[in-house]
């Protein structure tokens, strides 16, 4: 992941609690795609991990596990003094480098930062049986119409935008064998904190919801989705 806005200040002006708020929900939806396939498994590492909060939430629901959570930014790293869950373990490194494996590999909204991507994800297709996935659908039709890929770049860092299909053919080309797969919908989950356009969005998203998730994910945004995977070292 590149280093300079994550690790300069700028990320965490931007985004003070650097997500920690979501942590809690994303944990729930990972539990819920491993549980629903039957996935088993010793050691967990989620790579750029960022404040690590996901782990801590993780970590009492699979007792006896080990979690480790990577991540390069110096800023992310600030917020592990917090007392975590004694079977999760922090490491600034880019895992990427590091000589190690797991069962179990998360990437939960990291891709999309990483410059070379693709490189990236055949990096780490060989280091884990399973991936869990969590990829921002920034490509809509009403993202295009408005720039909204700008606002992803510029007050999250986003540096790639993806569709369903295009995320899915991503992960398929890179050496992953697709599992299951899930539309997020985490602009849903509560009202504070949300821009009133946000609020307006939900009206209409809920609306072709009924009819198609996926239509609604194209036509307004607002989604996410969540993929189970093996790796190419299977």
């Amino acid at each position: 992941m590149e280093k300079s806005i994550y690790s300069d200040g700028i990320y965490r002006q931007k985004n003070p609690d650097w997500h920690m708020a979501d942590s809690a929900w994303k944990a729930e939806r990972i539990a819920a795609i491993l549980e629903r396939n039957s996935v088993s498994f010793s050691s967990c590492v989620e790579v750029g991990c960022g404040a690590g909060q996901v782990l801590r939430e993780l970590a009492p629901r699979y007792p006896g596990r080990r979690f480790s959570g990577y991540d390069v930014s110096a800023d992310a790293a600030s917020f592990w003094s917090a007392p975590p869950a004694t079977s999760v373990e922090y490491q600034r490194a880019d895992f990427t480098t590091v000589d190690a494996n797991a069962d179990l590999l998360l990437l939960i909204d990291v891709f999309e930062h990483v410059e070379d991507y693709m490189g990236f994800l055949r990096k780490l297709s060989g280091r884990a049986r399973w991936f869990v996935f969590h990829i921002p659908l920034d490509l809509h039709v009403s993202g295009l119409l408005r720039d909204r890929q700008m606002n992803a770049r510029q007050q999250v860092g986003h540096v790639h935008y993806f569709s369903r299909a295009t995320a899915m053919a991503t992960l398929s080309d890179t050496g992953y064998r697709l599992i299951d797969e899930e539309l997020t919908q985490l602009s849903q989950q509560t009202s504070e904190g949300r821009r009133a356009l946000t609020l307006v969005a939900n009206v209409f998203r809920r609306s072709v919801q009924l009819v198609s998730a996926g239509l609604a994910a194209k036509l307004f945004g607002g989604y996410s989705l969540l993929v189970l995977a093996e790796g190419s070292g299977r």
